[in-house]
């Protein structure tokens, strides 16, 4: 897969070898573009940044009209050519989270006014480098002393008593506690949904990339694990986030062209080859699909269920059980489609449908919080802005 460049509003990055000659002809580009369109491209704005060493770098920029640059750069503000577990990548987050939690501030607010605060730059400041980076541990842990020292007061100038702990802090609002948000799962949340993204979405160019640089498992529900030279990246790090993802996705059957039958997750929220395992091992096809268990030569269809030998009498119960469940289920000229046992609404196109929630599924992270009411008093801080 070839990609020559990428447009975003008014920004645009062109991708082309080290050789004067395409560089001489992008220059001629960019000059009948000017032409024709009567716009002026602002070259004292532009930058050709090489990857890995390229000789006469200097020249070639020159033939271009335009600046030598060197990566990390921003884009679209996000570091691009840094290394994403790179603890500088987070310096400019982290700074603009203590200009806004400082210290002075807290004196002029109550700890209700303190306590939406919190929120509200949890919400907004490092969202959007959390949706495609992990958060090192060492900025995990300084954002919480952060923050808790916010509420509670403390740092250098002054100690205050933390009142309560912060896990508990971080519990639900419907427990008693402060529902303020918790780093940790937050940022998984927002890892995972790029797995749950890649199987739901069509021909998007992020997700045809990452298909063709890691391949795709079957049926192209998701992209195979990565390994050698092709496992270091961003990737890689959002696939750690698969186990638990998984778990908690769903098919909904249609033709059931892309939907294992024994061993993905369809009928009644169980995968079967767990739930009948002595069926399993006595399955002609393994990795049948539900459409080809599925018999079309009667009527209006029926499950075809072929195994290896006949049954003995103790295991009729075992596919009459199976029967049971399958009874509810047909194959339909609907797509396959995938759906988020978490709940979280509908949206996506989803008609409805649960579909994967950052917010919901963080919110299922958060700490068990049974203690909270006791702490707290059943009053929620939150809420009382004014106090």
């Amino acid at each position: 897969m070839i990609v020559s460049h990428l447009l975003f509003a008014n920004d645009t990055i062109i991708f082309c070898e080290a050789r004067k000659e395409q560089l001489s002809t992008l220059s001629w580009i960019l000059a009948w573009f000017e032409a024709a369109s009567g716009l002026r491209i602002n070259l004292d704005k532009s930058v050709l940044i090489p990857v890995g060493g390229v000789e006469d770098i200097e020249e070639m920029a020159l033939e271009l009209g335009c600046k030598v640059g060197l990566l990390p750069i921003v884009y679209l503000g996000l570091p691009l050519g840094a290394h994403h577990k790179a603890v500088s990548i987070w310096d400019g987050v982290e700074e603009r989270m203590r200009k806004r939690l400082a210290q002075w501030k807290r004196q002029y607010i109550s700890k209700g006014g303190r306590i939406t605060l919190i929120k509200s730059t949890m919400a907004s400041l490092p969202i959007y480098n959390m949706s495609l980076f992990r958060m090192p541990k060492s900025v995990v842990n300084r954002l919480k002393k952060l923050q808790r020292d916010f509420l509670w007061g403390g740092g250098s100038l002054e100690r205050k008593v933390h009142l309560i702990k912060w896990e508990v802090v971080c519990t639900q609002r419907e427990k008693g506690s402060l529902g303020i948000w918790k780093i940790d799962p937050l940022n998984k949340a927002l890892l995972g949904k790029w797995l749950w993204r890649f199987a739901v979405e069509k021909d998007n160019l992020w997700k045809l990339m990452i298909g063709v640089k890691y391949g795709q498992e079957e049926f192209g529900w998701r992209t195979k694990e990565a390994h050698g030279t092709y496992g270091v990246g961003v990737w890689t790090e959002i696939m750690k986030e698969a186990k638990w993802c998984w778990d908690n996705i769903k098919f909904k059957v249609g033709k059931g062209t892309r939907v294992k039958f024994w061993t993905d997750q369809w009928c009644d929220n169980v995968v079967l080859s767990h739930s009948f395992p002595q069926l399993f091992e006595m399955a002609v096809n393994r990795n049948a699909t539900v459409n080809e268990m599925w018999d079309l030569s009667s009527g209006q269809g029926g499950w075809n269920l072929r195994f290896h030998r006949n049954f003995n009498d103790w295991e009729l119960d075992l596919i009459r059980g199976l029967l049971n469940m399958l009874r509810d289920f047909k194959i339909s000229s609907e797509e396959d489609v995938v759906l988020w046992k978490g709940g979280g609404g509908g949206g996506g196109g989803g008609g409805g449908m649960p579909v994967f929630s950052p917010s919901v599924l963080a919110e299922m992270m958060r700490p068990d919080g049974s203690s909270t009411i006791s702490v707290l008093g059943g009053e929620s801080l939150s809420s009382r802005v004014g106090s």
